[in-house]
């Protein structure tokens, strides 16, 4: 079950934190050892971060190295979004909240 998350309206930062947690009643799946289970905690954080120089969209973490199917560059905050729902949601995490 996917939970909808509701975006600010007015967010116009150049980095973004989102929000993890396992879906409710389901265990956090990895196919390859890459979930982070600080990431659940707050003790490691995923950026959303805007390029000054091409304006483009990328992910990183506090600490470790971002999932391949994530080390792309993306022309909007929704579409880099939308990757990462869907990317996360076949592991049964969600994106909790975001801030910037």
């Amino acid at each position: 079950m996917a939970v909808t998350v509701n975006m600010p309206t007015k967010m116009v930062g150049n980095d973004r934190i989102l929000s993890l947690r396992p879906i409710e009643g389901k265990s956090s799946v990895a196919t390859n050892g890459l979930i982070d289970k600080r990431l659940f905690t707050g003790d490691n954080k995923l950026h959303a971060i805007r390029g000054p120089n091409d304006s483009m969209w990328h992910l990183r973490y506090d600490s470790g190295i971002v999932p391949a199917a994530l080390q792309q560059k993306f022309t909007s905050f929704n579409i880099l979004f939308k990757l990462v729902t869907e990317y996360f949601n076949k592991r049964n995490i969600e994106v909790k909240e975001i801030f910037e």
